[in-house]
């Protein structure tokens, strides 16, 4: 057996490895009583910064308004950040439509700052009550959302949650997106269970203001465009190891919509792996690192293969691997998510996955992107 062939064995096996580590802190983080519903007491600041976002603010708000949840006990703060169509005046007129709840809009451009970041410092500096949550303006939720943060808040000592995220899905691409960003959510969970917290998703995020404020902020990491969830996850984390959880409860999962195209996709992809590399937790670049080179194998294998004989079977070895310990985790994540059929798809899924990884690894670190018609670093 050649170098070459240990050396693609041992990554099948590690990349192997951390996935079943992933599954098993998985299926540690205990799942909610979803029959359970405690008396409301907690009070709730929820962000929603919002650029061009006519075509979704108004569901998003409309699920968030629609809480089974005292609206004394909540804020809607929208921020608007320098949006170019009609997503104040649809705030707007949302704001004079229901009176009886705390709508608030800041204009960033009359406010003077731009970028994801720090509108939700904005946000939180004028932020009614201490337990911020952030959410996407794309994003829609059920009525129970608040209660079951709710109910987890009011039984555990708690600087941040991170709760669950599903990509809603009707073509074939979609569902592709649909089953990677379930695994990723789930490994985020696993991840913060064993604490080695590896991501996130701003999407559906829960901290208090007081631990905002203690880490700093963004401080040191407001130059970099991505990165407004994982790098605070990070940062709270370290300080308070012992108060950061994932929320394991349907209740709470945030639906939001896949990327209608290809072009959407691999923008989307490249804002996600431009900060790689950025981490001050070096472990978690390490991974990132080790999943490419372990893609890249499989790539290299399927080249050589057209001119030694031998190498597919090798590839194939590794394909075999990586689908069994990513089956394993993916049909206990998508059991909560109530999407176990997507399953079907993964070996669909594979060839081009690892295509993905490869371009987009190489891609984001080497070039700009556009993403909200800003061109971005």
């Amino acid at each position: 057996m050649s170098i070459w062939e240990i050396s693609c064995y041992i990554l099948a096996i590690g990349y192997a490895c951390l996935i079943l580590f992933y599954y098993m802190g998985w299926l540690l983080i205990p799942k909610q009583n979803a029959s359970v519903l405690f008396e409301p007491k907690i009070g709730f600041s929820i962000l929603v910064p919002a650029r061009n976002e006519e075509v979704s603010i108004l569901n998003c708000l409309a699920s968030i308004i629609n809480q089974n949840y005292p609206s004394a006990l909540f804020e809607i703060i929208v921020i608007n950040d320098h949006s170019t169509d009609k997503t104040a005046k649809i705030v707007e007129e949302i704001i004079a439509s229901n009176a009886t709840i705390n709508i608030r809009l800041i204009d960033a451009e009359l406010a003077g700052f731009s970028g994801k970041k720090n509108a939700i410092t904005a946000g939180i500096s004028i932020a009614n009550f201490d337990l911020i949550v952030l959410t996407d303006a794309d994003c829609t939720r059920g009525n129970l959302w608040l209660s079951s943060l709710n109910n987890f808040v009011q039984h555990t000592s708690v600087k941040m949650i991170y709760a669950p995220v599903f990509f809603h899905a009707s073509t074939v691409f979609e569902k592709f997106q649909s089953l990677e960003f379930a695994g990723l959510v789930g490994i985020g969970g696993a991840a913060i269970q064993l604490k080695n917290p590896n991501m996130c998703s701003a999407a559906n995020l829960v901290f208090t203001k007081d631990a905002f404020n203690e880490v700093g902020g963004y401080l040191n990491n407001e130059h970099i465009a991505s990165g407004d969830d994982e790098f605070l996850l990070h940062k709270i984390f370290k300080k308070y190891p012992d108060e950061v959880y994932f929320l394991k409860d349907e209740r709470a999962i945030v639906y939001t919509s896949p990327n209608g195209s290809m072009e959407q996709l691999t923008q989307q992809r490249r804002r996600w792996v431009s900060k790689s590399t950025k981490y001050e937790e070096r472990y978690i670049t390490a991974i990132l690192v080790g999943a490419y080179f372990f893609n890249l194998s499989m790539l290299l294998n399927v080249i050589i293969s057209i001119f030694y004989e031998g190498f597919w079977q090798v590839g194939l070895t590794q394909l075999l691997i990586k689908m069994f310990a990513e089956g394993l985790i993916l049909g206990s994540i998508l059991h909560f998510f109530k999407r176990k059929q997507l399953l079907l798809l993964m070996p669909l899924v594979q060839p081009f996955h690892i295509l993905y990884v490869i371009i987009i690894g190489i891609w984001a670190n080497v070039n700009t992107y556009t993403w909200k018609e800003r061109e971005l670093k």
